[in-house]
């Protein structure tokens, strides 16, 4: 049971960097492990705008894949106006409110309500990935 952790921080820095965000594929089935997780809620902010911004969420998820409280900002990298700068965390924050709750499997379920999840979403123009 070490492993896991261990493998949340992990992913939690590819995601940092944009390694698994450009990587992303479309998620047709319920989320089953940490991977697909990150894909799925990815894809929820794909439109997020203004280009070179970034902010990561720290927050947990129940075993049926709901917000568990309020998302928490613990970094933002914000460019632009103010209202730029606003548009892009609303933006954020709305995506992962649309996207939950997460349809993860019964298994995984029991997984990730033990966890707490930082996930980093780069800025970018709106168009489709």
């Amino acid at each position: 049971m070490r492993f896991l952790p261990v493998c949340f921080l992990a992913l939690g820095a590819l995601a940092i960097n944009g390694s698994v965000y450009g990587q992303t594929k479309r998620v047709s089935q319920a989320p089953n492990n940490i991977r697909e997780l990150y894909q799925f809620l990815y894809q929820c902010g794909r439109f997020l705008p203004s280009e070179g911004s970034e902010i990561t969420l720290k927050f947990s998820l129940t075993h049926y894949g709901a917000l568990r409280g309020k998302p928490k900002i613990t970094y933002t990298k914000l460019v632009g106006g103010l209202e730029d700068q606003r548009a892009f965390v609303s933006a954020a924050l709305d995506a992962l409110e649309t996207c939950t709750p997460v349809p993860v499997t019964s298994h995984f379920g029991k997984v990730v309500a033990q966890k707490v999840i930082f996930i980093t979403f780069p800025g970018r123009r709106l168009r489709p990935v």
